[in-house]
């Protein structure tokens, strides 16, 4: 080292030993004499001076006497600065810590029981260890262990984090010093692991005999713990019923330090212990285990297999406060991979902590609501007073300054025309008005040095000769500066101003930047106006349209500002926004955007709050969904606005050390202004912006200061992003996906108690304190109305068609009239009845007639349309031809003379369709079977208020004109794409842990993994549109008032506007149409137009059909080697393993049972360890275990319950809500078998019988066309399947194709198959049965196959280009256009022709359709 010292080192009590330069690599190696030992803090400071010496390279520091020091100790005090540095949040975790050195380089920290949560998920050990190793050469472990007998560090201790460092037996011979840090403070509570002292109640004991044993956390549980006792809550739960009816339960416990297996192995006669255990679950309460911790061989992982098992209540955080605060900041999961809280856990424990509010304030978006208040009046409705305050963080954009109305301005107009932008000034012309001052005006013509254009002469009635004799545009244009003065200039559209504005820089003109411009006022005034031009916002304000010319347009423009102004009074608004006509260029690390917290204060709040949101997605989107400060006045009403956090204007400009004048005009926007915890901004103490803590305390404290001067509200919040905090590791997770650098270092971004903020901003002083934390937000909170997501005043807010009513109810009556005749019978006539009156009484007969027009619309193009959902319930819509199934109970019905017979047993038949064929003992006309017994109430509810839901499947070809037809019916504005939220799956978050695990050298076990992805499970990731959701908003009604809305995934080149909130969020608000495409329609199409056959007229009792359901009778083969003995492989509904699995263990015979298949197939939870091992043990039949949601309602009327409770039990089970004790009493009292009940408590979720009847109408009919008329089936089922149609895999006759399933089949079972190749598996299955049929598939030809079309030739089948691999859609359709140029001379000739690529020549010349055909075309002499 030099004498004096260049670098600046000494301070730091080091000397450069000597350096090392890697120019390639831009790296310098320095290493150090250090006089003393130094932390990271310190070597980053060294590396910054050495590196100016060496721009661009990175500096690595190493130690060179690095041995010497360790001998003087002190190593502890280092390495806790260190720790520190690193990761702030750690100093008051340290602060009381003792470091035990067990042996060398194994450090065991001892800190406060309580802190220890917290800081196992931010502590930064591994940046620490990687530190010390990579500056000191050292290994070092270090392991954080609670310590109850340590006290929490109080505000008043010094910053200093470290204790010193003790030797193993230092604890115990220097017990006065542990004293002395206990002093004042309350008894310590026994360790984590002390035995409990508590005594257990009786009925908490769910097995065996608790004994006082010591807890033990789950993180310190290994393969060599052997007995253990543990706690936590379940997590998950599996029960398994063995076949001696026994229990095996597999648990997943958690403790929040990690999460463990538990099995257990119970008698038939526990079975009371599974239930407890479930309701435990379901409770929220925690289990104490304990058993021996061994590896179980079955689930290949070490389990707890617990001798005694007891209940206790769940170990969370109280808010003991007298006084409780209100959270005016809190981030869910609808914050886009950033919030991690549950809405209705943040709800839910505010109000357990007794606060009366808190604030949900999602970073740009609203789509929380609609869940939080729904919880919020839930706790209303058991009798807590609690409110939802909606909020939002949205993206300020400063796009302007805010001028007062009474101003002095200069509106500006311009003759504009000729050269290449037709932008040479001819003309201009301005209006001065300056208050209590006449009016002055300005004229000037203006040479631009290019010729008057013909057609602007004829407009103006300017000449040639006025134009060469005016002044120049810089002489114009000084004129014009000086006229107007220091006025404020006004035009309109700023786009027209810009280019003048750089002509003016060009001649070095000082022409203003900032304009009020009356274009941008017009459309935020006036949003229906499409064209926003000078003459359309003249009209649309109600003025006179201007006249050509400049003096016309300023005149113009100053009116037109007149009126605007007068309409923004009226709102309310006194300010016109200055904007700047320059666009701002985007300076790298340069904020654009601040952050911004909006609070609706009553329901005018709230909509503009939708307004805002709704426009910064749909047209201030770039990147974030930004609000300009010109748009948010003009929305203002029933708003509070706050500062927002460190990303906020306020903060950012008190960082920058902004003049106070600055501060002052800042603050003046805000309603209140915001202060967070210190621990929130620490990465500015890391990256060296602000010195220190007591740095960030200090921009804290002018924040208070600046609302004490300006008599603004200040309040403390936590900006919580996860509840809890041990949950950061939740977010850690998200941010190292996102690839942020310091995930490790998360900010204590948890919800805090009173106590926790009233401690954390005691540095104000006591008085302040309370009045940031608890006064201020408070006042805050009973300021804001109780506010709902959206409209409520009544249920659904349905369509109107006028007329609708007398429409709907002639169109019923005649259809049913045509039907059953006059009069029509008694059934027929009560059930339309019914039917009408609740339709028409809750005004829903415009949604029928919606759905009928857009059937009627399809099947008048030639597409069936099929029903789904309980539309199939309602018999008015079966005579409104919106669907086929009749939901009137089996009768038959003559289709001549009318006469029906309604005296059917109806214990006997359930499908009018299974009914033995009968004549009409009238006419001897056979009758007509119809009837699918389905009550009206499963579509409406017994009171008839239920919200409809009309799904319907059109063609997927057809699907797009029904949507457009949708639009056009109801108008702009009043038809939206139902919107969805997509939140993280468990197998995204599987990969996020894993890279997590990568990046920070840890690992979890496969308990704790779940434990990790169910707290990121939800996350919203992004936004979509349902694939056939249409929301319907009334005529008198603005979506406004339901929802905002955006574009699908924030994408605007999608074209497509969506409702904000998931559609699932207004099911009973708005009425939401599926308009979904589907296969069969289009499917049957083609089999109409191939064989003439109308689908309509086919039998739905064909023998021969129903026979492929039980067996291969009718198809004449056998397909044993696919282990399959039924004839239903691409039937639709029927078709997969998994339903053929269904039919071979069942073996229906009948429409009825096919429709109970199909709901069982459908449901969740249903068939697989359900309704399957009730059938298999005899225990119940197909037809009387509950297969469809009506089941369950029509199996306990019956049984004698009552309707009303019936038809909530149904609802109950049919959305996996289980059983409830009210309805498992009142099942009982009707006497209900167990295992009916026991069935309905597994249910998730079941099909609508209406629904199940709809596919398998359609379904018959496509099995019909296989079995009578196997060719066209089978070129219309490939055709239909042609992307993912394989011909060189599908060809070469029945024992090749079977190969080829055989080896996907293997790939699938070792969990290799991709999922193009599952398509192709099932397709492959189909051709091989084909073959046996005696149906051969063809090969490719060049002049015989279509582009996309199989097609039929004698009794084989010719596959298109496109099922050739490598040959796309495109290149396909040019090889059939290509045919019509008639055979091709040669590959080159193809070539030509086709435009083909060598991909596609070489795809058909590897299936040999270019055998024998020459490469060129060969020229022939004679």
């Amino acid at each position: 080292m030099q004498r004096d010292d260049p670098y600046g080192l000494a301070e730091f009590g080091a000397e450069l030993a000597g350096a090392k330069l890697y120019k390639n690599e831009k790296r310098l190696v320095a290493e150090l004499t250090l006089s003393r030992l130094i932390g990271a803090r310190e070597t980053e400071r060294i590396s910054a001076l050495l590196g100016a010496a060496v721009p661009d390279c990175a500096v690595e520091l190493r130690a060179a006497n690095a041995a010497a020091l360790m001998a003087e100790g002190a190593l502890s005090t280092v390495l806790a600065e260190s720790w520190t540095h690193f990761s702030p949040l750690m100093r008051p975790v340290l602060i009381n810590a003792v470091w035990e050195q067990a042996e060398p380089g194994s450090f065991a920290v001892h800190i406060p029981e309580k802190l220890y949560e917290a800081a196992k998920t931010y502590n930064g050990a591994a940046r620490l260890t990687e530190f010390v190793h990579t500056f000191y050469g050292l290994e070092i472990q270090v392991c954080l262990v609670p310590d109850a007998t340590l006290q929490m560090p109080n505000p008043e201790q010094t910053a200093e984090p470290a204790r010193g460092m003790a030797e193993r037996g230092d604890r115990q011979e220097q017990p006065e010093r542990r004293m002395q840090t206990q002093a004042g403070t309350k008894k310590a509570a026994p360790a984590r692991g002390g035995a409990k002292k508590a005594m257990i109640p009786k009925d908490a004991v769910l097995l065996g005999t608790p004994a006082g044993t010591k807890l033990m956390p789950m993180q310190e549980v290994n393969e060599e713990s052997g007995t253990v006792t543990v706690q936590g809550e379940i997590l998950s739960m599996d029960v398994k019923l063995r076949k001696d009816e026994s229990f095996i339960v597999s648990l997943y416990l958690s403790d929040k330090t990690g999460t463990l297996p538990l099995k257990l192995f119970l008698r038939k006669e526990e079975k009371s212990i599974v239930e407890r255990i479930e309701k435990c679950r379901k409770d929220g309460k925690w289990l104490v285990a304990h058993g021996r911790y061994a590896r179980d061989d079955f689930m290949s992982m070490h389990c707890v297999f617990p001798n005694w098992l007891y209940l206790t209540e769940p170990i969370r955080r109280e808010d003991k406060a007298e006084h409780k605060r209100v959270e005016l900041h809190l981030h869910t999961k609808m914050s886009s991979m950033d919030g991690l809280v549950d809405p209705k856990e943040a709800i839910a424990t505010a109000a357990r902590w007794g606060h009366k509010a808190v604030a949900i304030t999602d970073h740009g978006v609203v789509q929380a609501f609609p869940t939080v208040v729904a919880a919020a009046d839930k706790l209303a409705k058991n009798g807590q007073d609690f409110k939802a305050i909606l909020g939002v963080e949205g993206y300020l954009l400063p796009d302007c300054a805010l001028i007062p109305m009474e101003n002095d301005f200069c509106t500006v107009g311009l003759t504009l025309g000729g050269g290449v932008h037709k932008d040479g000034v001819f003309e201009i012309a301005a209006v001065r008005d300056r208050p209590g001052e006449e009016t002055m005006r300005f004229h000037t013509l203006v040479n631009p040095a290019i010729p008057l254009p013909q057609a602007l002469a004829a407009e103006t009635n300017l000449t040639q000769a006025e134009i060469d004799a005016a002044p120049l545009l810089g002489e114009a244009l000084h004129a014009l500066l000086e006229f107007a003065g220091d006025a404020h200039i006004v035009f309109h559209g700023s786009e027209t101003l810009l280019p003048i504005w750089k002509k003016a820089q060009s001649l070095s003109i000082d022409l203003p930047s900032q304009c009020v411009n009356t274009e941008m006022l017009t459309h935020y005034l006036f949003r229906a106006l499409k064209d926003t031009g000078l003459a359309a916002a003249s009209a649309a304000a109600g003025l006179p349209v201007p006249g050509a010319g400049a003096v016309q347009m300023a005149d113009a423009v100053r009116a037109l500002l007149g009126a605007l102004s007068s309409q923004m009074r009226e709102r309310n608004v006194r300010r016109l926004p200055l904007t700047n006509i320059v666009p701002r260029e985007r300076v790298k690390g340069q904020r654009n955007t601040y952050h911004i917290i909006l609070i609706a204060k009553n329901h005018e709040g709230l909509k503009n709050m939708y307004r805002l949101v709704s426009y910064a997605h749909l047209e201030h989107l770039k990147g974030v969904p930004r609000i300009p400060r010109s748009l948010l006045q003009m929305h203002r009403e029933g708003l509070i606005i706050g500062s927002a956090c460190e990303a906020g204007e306020l903060f950012h400009a008190v960082l920058a050390g902004e003049p106070h004048d600055k501060l002052v005009e800042i603050a003046k926007e805000y309603d209140y202004l915001e202060i967070q915890p210190i621990g929130n901004n620490a990465f500015l103490v890391r990256n060296e912006t602000v010195k220190d803590e007591e740095g960030l305390r200090d921009l804290n404290r002018k924040i208070v200061a600046l609302g004490d001067e300006l008599g603004i509200p200040v309040v403390a919040t936590g900006d919580v992003h996860f509840l809890n905090p041990e949950d950061a590791i939740y977010r850690a997770i998200l941010m190292s996906a996102r690839d942020f650098k310091d995930a490790e270092q998360q900010a204590p971004l948890y919800f805090k108690t009173t106590d926790e903020m009233l401690e954390e901003f005691s540095y104000l002083g006591e008085e302040k304190a309370f009045e940031v934390v608890v006064t201020n937000p408070n006042a805050i909170a009973d300021s804001c109305d109780r506010l709902k997501a959206f409209l409520s005043e009544k249920g659904t807010y349905a369509p109107t068609f006028e007329g609708a009513n007398e429409e709907l109810r002639g169109m019923a009556e005649k259809r049913a009239h045509e039907i059953y005749g006059d009069p029509l019978p008694e059934v027929v006539q009560a059930r339309l009845e019914k039917e009408l009156n609740s339709i028409i009484g809750n005004s829903y007969a415009t949604l029928y007639l919606l759905a009928q027009r857009l059937v009627h619309k399809s099947n008048s193009d030639g597409y069936l349309v099929g029903s789904r959902g309980s539309v199939g319930s309602s018999f008015v819509a079966t005579m409104a031809g919106i669907t086929e199934v009749n939901p009137l109970q089996p009768h038959y019905v003559c289709p001549n003379c009318k006469h029906s017979d309604f005296n059917i047993d109806r214990t006997k038949y359930a499908c009018g369709v299974d009914m033995p064929d009968a004549d009409c003992p009238v006419c001897g006309t056979k009758y007509k079977k119809l009837g699918y017994e389905i009550p009206f109430e499963v579509f409406l509810g017994f009171k008839g208020d239920k919200t409809p839901d009309i799904d319907l499947n059109f063609s997927g070809e057809y699907q797009p004109v029904a949507h457009k037809y949708v639009e056009e019916m109801f108008g702009e504005g009043h038809a939206f794409r139902a919107g969805t939220i997509s939140g993280l799956q468990d197998k995204t978050i599987y990969g996020y842990i894993k890279g997590y695990c990568e990046q920070q050298g840890v690992s979890f076990n496969k308990g704790e993994t779940e434990r990790l992805v169910a707290g990121c499970v939800g996350v919203k990731r992004t936004t979509g549109q349902h694939p056939g959701g249409i929301v319907i908003v009334p005529q008198e009604n603005d979506i406004i008032e339901f929802s905002p809305v955006q574009y699908p995934a924030d994408k605007k080149e999608k074209n497509t506007i969506t409702t904000h909130f998931d559609f699932h969020a207004m099911d009973d608000r708005l009425v939401k149409l599926d308009i979904l495409g589907h296969d069969d329609p289009t499917v049957l199409r083609m089999l109409e137009d191939l064989t003439g056959i109308d689908p309509k007229t086919i039998p739905l009792d064909d023998p021969d059909t129903m026979e492929i359901f039980r067996s291969l009778e009718s198809l004449g083969v056998s397909l044993d080697e696919l282990g399959c003995d039924v004839g239903c492989i691409a039937i639709p509904e029927f078709g997969t393993n998994f339903v053929r699995g269904m039919i071979m263990d069942t073996r229906p015979t009948t429409m009825e049972e096919l429709v109970r298949i199909s709901g069982l197939s459908h449901g969740e939870n249903l068939w697989l360890g359900n309704a399957q091992d009730l059938i298999a043990a005899g225990t119940a039949t197909l037809s009387q275990v509950p297969c469809t949601r009506d089941d369950i309602m029509n199996y306990l009327i019956l049984r004698g319950g009552d309707p009303s409770m019936s038809f909530k039990t149904m609802e109950s089970v049919r959305k996996g809500r289980g059983v409830s004790p009210e309805m498992e009493e009142a099942m009982r009292a009707i006497d209900t078998p167990e295992w009916y009940i026991d069935a309905c408590k597994k249910i998730k979720y079941m099909f609508p019988r209406a629904h199940a009847a709809a596919y398998v109408m359609m379904a018959f009919r496509v099995a019909y066309f296989k079995v009578h008329l196997p060719l066209a089936f089978y070129s219309v089922y490939y055709t239909v399947r042609a992307d993912a149609f394989d011909i060189a895999a599908a060809s070469g006759g029945a024992e090749r194709v079977l190969k080829n399933i055989k080896a996907l089949r293997q790939k699938d079972k070792d969990k290799t198959i991709e999922t193009k190749e599952k398509d192709l598996l099932v397709i492959l299955e189909v051709v091989y049965e084909m073959n046996l049929r005696g149906i051969e598939l063809l090969p490719v030809d060049l002049m015989k196959s279509k582009a996309k079309r199989f097609t039929i030739e004698g009794n084989a089948i010719r596959p298109p280009f496109s099922s050739v691999a490598g040959v796309g859609e495109n290149a396909a359709i040019g090889i059939e256009e290509a045919q019509s140029g008639g055979p091709f001379g040669s590959v080159e000739d193809f070539r030509v022709r086709t435009k083909a690529n060598s991909a596609v020549v070489n795809a058909l010349r590897e299936l040999g359709c270019l055998d024998g055909m020459p490469e060129t075309n060969q020229l022939t002499l004679f």
